[in-house]
């Protein structure tokens, strides 16, 4: 929500439709969420969890993982304000981010991860190739959020499939 909020603040697009449909839309992901979060909980009883190495290997490398991200984006991000361009901090930080699904993507064996990363990057070069100021910030921040927004949304449709499959009586 921060990124495509504030895209859309800084575009001044908060009209009172397009506030509905943000509200809308992010209280439907959280409580979407929230509600499969404690479903997984649930489900945890009947099914027993992946070995404590394996989990210990993945929290590790996703831990190194969100490190170097954040590493990156403040080292992006100073860098711009030392060469008085505060307009490619986001888009840089946003870049990053893209590139941190990759990663992820293979540390979770989630394939959909390369698409998410690979479109969020490509979206925000594009930007910066295209825009310049504050339109370069609107844009790489809306874009980069509606794509998170969608990856959320997709990631929450493949969930829901999954919860329905442990929770469907055998037959």
């Amino acid at each position: 929500m921060g990124w495509l909020g504030s895209g859309l603040g800084m575009a001044h697009a908060f009209t009172p439709v397009v506030i509905v449909f943000f509200d809308v839309f992010g209280v439907l992901l959280l409580g979407s969420s929230i509600y499969f979060i404690r479903k997984g909980r649930s489900l945890r009883r009947n099914y027993p969890a992946i070995s404590d190495a394996r989990t210990r290997g993945i929290t590790k490398q996703f831990i190194v993982v969100v490190i170097l991200e954040f590493t990156a984006i403040a080292i992006l991000s100073t860098t711009a304000y030392v060469f008085h361009r505060p307009d490619l901090a986001p888009v840089l930080a946003a870049i990053v981010v893209g590139l941190h699904f990759l990663p992820l993507a293979k540390i979770f064996r989630q394939q959909r991860y390369y698409f998410w990363g690979i479109a969020i990057t490509l979206w925000c070069c594009i930007c910066a190739i295209l825009f310049r100021s504050n339109t370069l910030v609107v844009w790489s921040n809306v874009g980069t959020g509606v794509l998170l927004w969608a990856n959320c949304a997709h990631g929450l449709l493949r969930t829901r499939g999954t919860v329905r499959a442990f929770v469907r009586p055998v037959t």
